[in-house]
């Protein structure tokens, strides 16, 4: 590749005033050079390509280079458009709020000015927000991230690792990193809100600092309002990079009013207002269409007082002269006529079909047509064909399947809302009935939210529970802050949300109500197991044990469903071990470990039974018994080495069983040893780039700090504790803070210090751990002793009072040699 020629051809253009095709060139050479060496064009490229794009802004004569494709009636708005993607490829930051009535051409317009840039010269990803879809969670941003996710790897983009993590917690199939199974809870690392929002503007910023992009929201008015939120942050970002154009009625919801008010009034965006067009612009685009001579000024005049110079209703109207005859002068008298007569002339079949279609918001594959309309593959293309060419509908091809949908979504409104109850509800049924039934659709939000959706518009509330509950249960594996439910919880990572509590309450109620009144709809048994299962794993991983355990205890009452389904039996009673080792109850733990494992001997479940002879390899080392504890983690190790699991979920059980053995050198002072394992279960998750759980760094930064390796102790604890703040983990947490806490008073960084003591003291609490709270209590007399007047307005009680505390919760735990933590910090 020799860029000198490149360079030639783009002077070449200079010279000759043609800016454009100078621009082109250089972005020709950029694809070619990122795709094939991983290298950017060299400074001198970049900088001729910085003078054609201020020459380009300045010229007069760009239209002639490079025509604007022309729009009846918008030549103001065009150029308004084109001017501000001229200052956006110059590094200014853009965003634009397009705003008008319904149907007055907003998306009409973006997409000509879309056609008139070329979507070469920039990656242009799009997405439309439907009022049906309202309630599915961040919906609009999976299609983006799905399109991006695309073009990375069609380009062969490097993504870190991190970013991959942290974004498919949100978006799971981005990155091919979605769960094929369940990874238990202890081992799991679950990204808070902030750390995964983070990361898709990092990602942006990462792409788009090779080639520009232009994101593209069509009728924001029906985002919901953590996309909304997510679109905020991208614009005040203010990226140079990153082009934001976004359709909106010019009368908004009060939240998003709100929001694009501060956006405008901050001067982070900028607003295009569509009017209705005038009646010479109406005249013209009848000429246009019909051509000049087709009607009288009457009928024109007529035609203008009919819709209003709505572009949608005189869209409809001359698609109906089209295709009647325009010289009747017959037209309907008001937008409902306007509406009913584009459907006059339809078969009983293409009526059908079209009515099919109204039922999905977006878009409905060929497939789910076939379920539904019950005709031969051909006869339904006929009559797509039909509908397409009296531009009702579009045909796309998409993720490798045929998709149609309405052309104009008031159209697609006007025909659901034509249905009669009993058919909307039936073709709403099938449509559920479909994703329900049909084999390869990866049971993700979204397809839940469908189904959901779907069978909420049949009327089928006994379904809609059912699916909320397994959806629920599904994804109780993830991040419960990431729960749909959670939106006005995003930065509150470990404060029990309201919003998710009210939502078990909700979903006990309706379960209960439907019980009384609808007793034979459900199977109550297993629902009311995994209602309370989840509700227990939620509320046991916050430290409210009673709530928790009494979840818990109700889904353990269907003996008769458990006993069927030996999987969630010894989910139920993995939670009471996780809550044994919270608040270090060994002999719970050994309890429900013991039956679990009975059961999963008894039914052959063999990733089961290693999980637990790993738990029990815990509880041995809790309970002091060290010999046994290394002999059953080994064990688990062999187990976990000749069973199929899937990567993530055998990365992360393999490197729990390498830290727990760790924890049995350390707790008996064998420090060097206990490195070895630390080292090894924080190597086995980095080779495959696998999440690296912070508990591993902060018992690996223990040792060290037992050693007196001061500054790595330091710089493992500060890493745990920026993983442990990425995260929704809370073990360990309170111990990782009371050390940090510590380190920085021993720096002289008292603020900070009082900050993390705080947080360890909150953390310690919620969970309850013993060892937590007896470090903690440590740390506080190691505080008061070296630095009083620091801290004694911030601890309750005396040096000698937090000694006694510190004995009282780990006088009885084994290998508890922290008890007795020096005073003064010593070692490099």
């Amino acid at each position: 590749l020799d860029e000198r020629v490149y360079q030639l051809m783009m002077e070449c253009y200079q010279k000759n005033g043609l800016f454009y095709k100078g621009i082109k060139v250089y972005q020709n050479i950029s694809k070619l050079l990122n795709s094939e060496l991983r290298i950017a064009p060299c400074a001198e490229l970049a900088q001729l390509h910085r003078e054609l794009l201020s020459a380009w802004i300045e010229s007069s004569t760009e239209e002639e280079e490079r025509p604007t494709v022309h729009v009846i009636g918008r030549k103001e708005e065009m150029q308004y458009l084109m001017k501000s993607y001229r200052s956006f490829l110059l590094g200014t930051p853009t965003a634009i709020f397009v705003l008008g009535d319904n149907g007055v051409g907003k998306t009409y317009l973006v997409n000509h000015f879309f056609d008139s840039i070329g979507e070469d010269s920039c990656i242009v990803l799009k997405t439309i927000c439907f009022q049906e879809e309202r309630e599915f969670i961040l919906q609009p941003w999976n299609t983006i991230i799905l399109q991006l996710d695309q073009y990375i790897r069609d380009h062969n983009i490097t993504v870190p690792a991190n970013y991959i993590d942290h974004i498919s917690t949100l978006f799971p199939l981005f990155g091919d990193r979605a769960p094929t199974a369940q990874v238990p809870e202890d081992v799991m690392i679950s990204y808070n809100y902030r750390t995964t929002r983070n990361s898709v503007l990092k990602l942006f910023s990462l792409v788009g600092e090779e080639t520009p992009i232009i994101l593209f929201f069509d009728n924001i008015q029906f985002m919901d309002n953590l996309s909304l939120e997510l679109l905020s942050l991208i614009i005040r970002e203010r990226s140079p990079n990153i082009m934001c154009i976004s359709t909106c009625l010019d009368v908004q919801p009060p939240k998003l009013h709100k929001q694009l008010n501060a956006l405008l009034r901050e001067k982070f965006a900028g607003q295009l207002l569509l009017k209705p067009f005038t009646e010479q612009a109406v005249t013209d685009i009848i000429a246009d269409r019909l051509g000049p001579d087709a009607l009288n000024e009457q009928i024109i005049r007529h035609i203008y007082q009919d819709s209003e110079g709505n572009g949608f209703f005189l869209d409809v109207l001359l698609s109906y002269l089209t295709n009647d005859s325009p010289s009747s002068g017959r037209l309907p008298s008001n937008p409902q006529d306007i509406l009913l007569a584009r459907l006059e002339g339809l078969s009983t079949e293409s009526r059908q079909l079209l009515d099919t279609i109204s039922v999905c918001p977006e878009s409905i594959t060929l497939d789910i047509v076939e379920y539904i309309f019950n005709r031969d593959t051909l006869e339904i293309i006929e009559l797509t064909d039909d509908l397409k060419q009296r531009s009702l509908i579009l045909e796309k091809a998409s993720d490798g399947q045929i998709r149609f949908q309405f052309r104009h979504a008031k159209m697609q409104d006007f025909v659901h809302s034509q249905l009669s109850p009993s058919k909307r509800r039936l073709l709403h049924a099938r449509v559920a009935n479909y994703y329900e039934q049909a084999p390869g659709l990866i049971h993700n939000n979204s397809w839940y939210q469908r189904v959901i959706y779907h069978y909420e518009q049949a009327g089928n509330s006994a379904k809609v529970l059912q699916y909320k509950i397994l959806s629920l249960a599904d994804y109780s594996r993830f991040n419960y802050e990431l729960y749909p439910v959670l939106q006005l919880q995003k930065d509150s990572t470990l404060k029990a949300p309201k919003q998710l509590t009210k939502y078990f309450d909700e979903l006990t109620a309706e379960l209960i109500r439907l019980y009384n009144y609808q007793p034979n709809v459900l199977d109550f048994e297993e629902m009311e197991t995994w209602l309370y299962l989840v509700i227990g794993k939620y509320c046991i991983s916050q430290g409210q044990y009673k709530k928790g355990l009494d979840a818990i205890h109700r889904s353990l009452i269907h003996t008769k469903y458990l006993e069927a389904h030996p999987q969630t039996y010894i989910s139920c009673l993995r939670q009471l071990t996780f809550y044994g080792i919270q608040i270090w109850d060994t002999g719970l733990m050994c309890e429900n470990i013991e039956k679990s494992m009975q059961i999963a001997k008894e039914n052959r479940l063999g990733i089961d039974y290693a999980i637990e002879c790993r738990l029990y390899g815990l509880y041995l080392s809790m309970c002091g018994r060290y010999e046994e504890s290394r002999e059953q983690l080994n064990q688990a190790i062999s187990r976990f080495e000749s069973t199929s699991l899937d990567g993530q979920n055998y990365v992360l059980n393999l490197a729990a069983c390498y830290n727990y053995l760790g924890e049995v050198e350390r707790k008996q002072q064998n420090f060097d040893s206990s490195l070895e394992y630390y080292g090894h279960a924080l190597e086995i998750c980095g080779d495959r780039k696998y999440p690296q759980h912070p508990t591993f760094y902060s018992n690996q930064a223990r040792a060290l700090l037992a050693m007196g390796r001061k500054e790595q102790a330091e710089d493992r604890f500060f890493t745990a504790n920026k993983l442990y703040d990425a995260s929704n983990i809370l073990v360990g947490r309170g111990i990782n803070k009371s050390y940090c806490a510590l380190l920085y008073a021993a720096d002289g960084n008292f603020n900070d210090s009082r900050r993390l003591l705080a947080e360890a003291e909150k953390h310690a609490k919620m969970i309850a751990s013993p060892m937590s709270l007896g470090i903690l209590e440590r740390v506080k007399a190691i505080l008061l002793k070296n630095h009083p007047e620091e801290f004694e307005k911030v601890i309750a009680g005396s040096f000698e009072d937090c000694c006694a505390n510190a004995e009282k919760y780990m006088g009885r735990l084994p290998g508890a040699y922290e008890l007795y933590l020096p005073l003064e910090l010593s070692g490099p």
